[in-house]
């Protein structure tokens, strides 16, 4: 992508810009949401609301806070890859804007808060427990099959329709 792509995308499903000021909990909602639904690309350096080119050149210790983000924060750890791609900033110097790029992934991702997160449309959404075991389950990291039934006792049980060369075959 070039600069002109990033200022011009739209934010969506798989595209989000992000100030390099962005607090690393923050950060870690939208790895984690973008993580556990398609993917997509956070371009870090540009505030999202006006497209302002901030830029990370001059801001070291805060993109190494970010890449920490990656591991510090999300469990398991969001597979990025990162790239760099040159601008100018909004004060008329040379700079870069960093664009991390996260694959979908088959696991569950949550933040520091172990909070669980997908995207939809242009925005992070928090799930809910609900929400959660649903994602759990199209991720096939639960099986229904395996969940137990609160009320349920041997009395619910067909004893004519289990296999006859079973142990645990009704004794009476």
């Amino acid at each position: 992508m070039t600069i002109e792509e990033i200022l011009a995308a739209a934010e969506n499903q798989t595209f989000e810009r992000k100030s390099i000021f962005i607090k690393p909990e923050d950060l870690s909602a939208t790895l984690c949401a973008l993580a556990n639904a398609d993917g997509g690309t956070v371009a870090i350096g540009i505030t999202d609301k006006s497209r302002r080119i901030e830029g990370v050149d001059r801001h070291q210790d805060l993109v190494n806070d970010i890449l920490r983000v990656l591991v510090d924060c999300c469990t398991p750890t969001v597979p990025v890859t990162s790239q760099l791609v040159i601008c100018v900033n909004t004060q008329g110097q040379h700079d870069h804007v960093l664009l991390l790029q996260v694959e979908p992934s088959p696991r569950l991702h949550v933040n520091q808060a172990d909070e669980a997160f997908v995207r939809v449309g242009d925005k992070t959404k928090k799930l809910g427990f609900n929400d959660r075991l649903s994602l759990m389950y199209a991720k096939g990291l639960r099986f229904f099959e395996d969940e137990t039934v609160a009320d349920a006792s041997l009395d619910d049980l067909d004893f004519e329709l289990l296999p006859k060369d079973r142990l645990w075959q009704n004794s009476s």
